[in-house]
């Protein structure tokens, strides 16, 4: 639930890890007006996509968007978060870090020798938070993700017509060469952003659309990261960017982040007013600027002068937010063939990766043993057209147009490379969707992890819009992975286990 009084919560309790941040999403977004999808497909005769028409939205005069009304964010305030304690560490150094001082820090952790902590131990830390961002509205929710909005949208066809280095750049990504564009493109199928808005951060943070030899940081940093070690790499600075700008988005439309750190790790509140677009931009452009420099990124003209001089006024692609009013989810069926057994070993986690909700279910087969790609078949919960099918991840769309983008899909991931179903490919509920592997992404057993999305948004397994399959409706635990499913009086539990009566489920008919 969004915290509508902030001013009597003014201590918020995240994690502080060397890892990006997993938050807890307690329900799924606010239910908003429904957008018209954009894009017309017609399925040729086997399975084949034939032609795809997409024409462009309807674009709206440029307008100056009324802001929301006021959440009563505070300006100040005080976090409470958890450090995990490294090899060489000290407490003196830890108190530090966290502008504490030391002998509130060993009050605070119950500690009497500062001189016995040990790596691995977890201490609760305060951290102040101070000021906050503009409030000014940047860009429309149906901008920010992968939605009807960009159906239209040829990034490749873009790239290629501008001067900079991004045309001419090239890496190896999952082990597949690809060019600027496909990286973009990836990036953005992925996380589920908006590829305009991505290219917009690369030529405001680096100029690769129209600098043909960016130097020195901007070369190698071209999303601004200069922290993690992943220089020169468009792919993985568009993954640390796409979590950076879904921590941001989710995390406002859900009261769960209204936060952003700093580049020199310092804390402030987002801008009041705003909404959750501009949320994530906030957030992003955060990360990669000191407070002076993030106000004024965060401002108009700011980055939206870049995004106007590439794609003109932002507001023209305001769709409506992504969510209608009273939706409802197709009926969906187990992932897995009428009268086989199968496991739950994963509760309500992250729908992709950091910052997206916890929107995702995993379960594996009785066969699964380590990550040995099975014979077991995924098969399709819903009929609809497979609209994405490699390295690891399968994306059905429910909806007529056939575009992910729109409406509803479905995110199979962990779907290994044999026998995988093919993009364009018409499927019925329980046709053959692929194997369950360990590809495309971190695993450490073969199963299959389900999500799903409405018109690019990532939506909560948990809540108002449960993510209900054959009747089980998702339960979040206290950490992700946990919860289970309970079905009337039903229940099963997530576990890294395999009881037929604990988290085992029968697919009907």
């Amino acid at each position: 639930m969004r915290f509508r009084g902030l001013a009597l919560v003014a201590v918020l309790t995240i994690g502080l890890a060397a890892c990006p941040i997993e938050f807890r999403n307690p329900q799924s977004p606010t239910a908003n007006p429904p957008i018209s999808p954009q894009l017309s497909t017609q399925t040729a005769p086997g399975g084949a996509p034939a032609t795809q028409t997409a024409p462009a939205p309807a674009l709206r005069p440029a307008q100056t968007p009324t802001l929301d009304p006021a959440w009563g964010i505070p300006a100040t305030g005080v976090m409470t978060g958890t450090y995990t304690i490294r090899r060489g560490d000290t407490l003196g150094g830890i108190a530090a870090a966290f502008d504490m001082d030391t002998a509130d820090l060993q009050r605070l952790n119950g500690i009497s020798n500062p001189g016995l902590i040990q790596p691995g131990q977890t201490l609760f830390i305060l951290e102040a938070v101070s000021g906050n961002g503009p409030s000014v509205k940047l860009i429309p929710d149906s901008e920010l993700v992968n939605g009807p909005a960009a159906a239209a949208f040829d990034a490749g066809a873009f790239i290629a017509a501008q001067p900079g280095y991004l045309k001419s750049f090239s890496e190896t990504v999952d082990g597949v060469p690809m060019d600027g564009a496909r990286i973009v493109a990836r990036a953005a199928e992925l996380a589920s952003v908006n590829p305009r808005v991505l290219l917009a951060l690369i030529e405001f943070s680096s100029g690769w659309l129209s600098d043909p030899a960016p130097a020195g940081g901007k070369l190698h940093y071209p999303l601004g990261n200069t922290k993690t070690g992943i220089t020169t790499s468009l792919f993985l600075q568009l993954q640390w960017a796409t979590a950076r700008l879904n921590e941001g988005y989710y995390g406002w439309r859900l009261g769960t982040r209204l936060t952003v750190r700093l580049a020199d790790g310092g804390r402030a509140f987002v801008g009041d007013r705003i909404n959750a677009g501009t949320a994530a931009l906030q957030n992003y452009l955060a990360a990669t600027n000191l407070r002076g420099g993030w106000l004024t990124a965060a401002s108009a003209p700011g980055f939206v002068a870049t995004y106007q001089r590439l794609f003109g006024d932002p507001w023209q692609y305001d769709l409506g937010p992504p969510v209608p009013p009273g939706l409802a989810q197709p009926a969906l069926a187990l992932p897995w063939r009428a009268g086989e057994t199968w496991f739950l070993t994963g509760g309500p986690h992250a729908s992709w990766a950091a910052g997206t909700p916890w929107g995702a279910i995993d379960f594996a087969s009785v066969n699964t043993w380590g990550c040995r790609e099975l014979g077991d078949w995924v098969t399709a919960m819903a009929p609809g057209v497979v609209a994405r099918s490699g390295l690891g991840d399968v994306a059905q769309s429910l909806d007529p147009s056939g575009d992910e983008r729109i409406g509803w899909s479905v995110l199979y991931l962990h779907i290994g490379t044999l026998d995988r179903v093919a993009r364009g490919t018409q499927l019925k509920t329980g046709d053959a969707i692929g194997h369950p592997s360990c590809e495309g992404g971190y695993a450490l057993g073969a199963h299959v992890h389900v999500a799903r999305k409405h018109n690019g948004e990532w939506l909560n397994a948990a809540g108002d819009l449960a993510f209900t399959i054959a009747g089980w409706r998702p339960v979040e635990g206290v950490e992700e992975y946990d919860g289970g499913l309970v079905r009337g009086a039903e229940s099963r539990e997530a576990c890294e286990c395999k009881e037929v009566d604990k988290n085992g489920l029968t697919a009907g008919p």
